[in-house]
């Protein structure tokens, strides 16, 4: 990276030059002697990982001032650095590496920890085969639908309606002890749906389908985020078209909602490629707008394990969505702040979608920023950051760390 435009970045950063070195600079397969210079400036705001993956992005020969903050870290907390550094069993060094190390940290440290330096340089690194670090698991969540209670206490004869929540009216319907037909039925519940505060969880499973009508609007009137779960699951059963449920739990989390009860039913119908091209950039347009970072890595993970389900291997298209998704929200995110006459926000967003990896075809929306008047220089050094990174991508680097470093980017910047 260039100067100017690390610079920029750590302006979008509040000055903080550590999230710069974490998301940007460090994130590159290689790097540039600008990006050398800035580690190096500030190399006393590294922590150890960020040290080692410097490391590991110098040309030989050229790790001197990481073998020595390495040493200095040794001297001043040993501790931490036998557990970060001694302790870390994919750690390779060179053999000059070692022994620079073992000579500028003699008679610092305790003598265990010397030790342990000293038999670094005596060995062949080990070698470990490559694969993936990160590997999302099956989410194994509560069931969607609560099982309830049976009616309790019914008497032989007809109940008062207008005592009774709409439970124990089906229960009592169901025991032939309570006539009562669908349309009246359906009536009787549309009109609960709108004035009362029953929560329908634990007996949706014995609501008919009568019912569709009063449970879809009870869906989009409840408070409780986990009946609103739980009607969801119940009207998918039922036929209902994913787009109107979609509508109604997204709804309720631009309203203020409780976004985590519904997050295992959102990631359900968010399983395929096609469902993130449809519904991604709404979905997480909710989220972003309630500022629910946590929620939004929660909903990835979840789709992720959902998609992976029975070993299915997780195509690259379907990173490809999600990135896309995420990268026209932070477009958006960056043209409306600027459109407002604030640069901290469309530098925030701007930070986040260089840490993505979207195909080409989202350059000409990042290109048309240049058109929206009012951008500081700061700004436009970090629209051509973006439009140098996607103009030459195919999305082949897509993958999940690029999007947890995006939601981590935007979160700090914005924080």
């Amino acid at each position: 990276m260039r100067k100017a435009e690390i610079d920029a970045l750590v302006r979008a950063h509040q000055g903080r030059a550590r999230p710069v070195a974490f998301f940007h600079v460090l994130r590159q397969p290689a790097l540039e002697p600008d990006d050398h210079a800035f580690l190096s400036e500030h190399i006393e705001e590294l922590g150890t990982s960020d040290l080692l993956r410097w490391r590991a992005r110098c040309e030989s020969g050229f790790s001197g001032p990481v073998i020595r903050q390495l040493a200095r870290l040794a001297i001043r907390d040993p501790a931490h650095f036998q557990h970060e550094v001694l302790s870390e069993p994919r750690l390779e060094l060179d053999e000059e590496e070692w022994i620079e190390l073992a000579d500028l940290v003699r008679g610092k440290v305790p003598a265990a920890i010397y030790e342990r330096v000293l038999a670094r340089c005596r060995r062949e690194p080990v070698r470990w085969e490559a694969g993936f670090v990160l590997s999302p698991g099956a989410y194994r969540g509560p069931a969607p639908l609560l099982d309830g209670d049976e009616l309790d206490g019914l008497d032989a004869e007809r109940p008062a309606l207008r005592d009774m929540p709409v439970a124990k009216i089906l229960a009592a319907r169901r025991a032939g002890v309570l006539s009562l037909d669908d349309g009246a039925l359906a009536a009787l519940a549309m009109e609960r749906a709108r004035g009362s505060d029953e929560d329908w969880s634990a007996d949706i499973r014995h609501f008919p389908a009568a019912l569709r009508d009063a449970i879809l609007e009870k869906a989009r009137r409840t408070p409780r985020g986990n009946e609103r779960a739980n009607l969801l699951g119940w009207l998918e059963a039922h036929g209902v078209a994913r787009a109107a449920l979609m509508d109604i739990a997204l709804g309720s989390i631009r309203a203020g909602g409780d976004a985590y009860a519904v997050l295992p039913w959102l990631a359900r119908q968010l399983t395929t490629r096609a469902a993130w091209d449809r519904h991604g950039l709404e979905t997480f347009s909710a989220l972003m707008s309630r500022r629910a970072f946590s929620e939004i890595g929660e909903l990835v993970t979840l789709a992720w394990s959902e998609a992976g389900q029975g070993g299915k291997e997780i195509s690259r298209g379907f990173l490809e969505a999600i990135q896309v998704a995420f990268a026209l929200v932070l477009l958006g995110m960056a043209r409306e702040a600027l459109l407002a006459g604030r640069q901290a926000g469309a530098m925030a967003a701007l930070s986040a979608l260089a840490c993505l990896d979207p195909p080409s075809r989202v350059s000409r929306a990042v290109h048309e920023l240049r058109r929206v008047p009012g951008a500081s220089p700061d700004v436009a050094e970090l629209i051509a950051v973006n439009e140098r990174l996607v103009k030459h991508s195919d999305a082949r680097d897509a993958s999940l760390e690029g999007f947890v470093a995006a939601l981590h980017a935007i979160a700090d910047a914005s924080s």
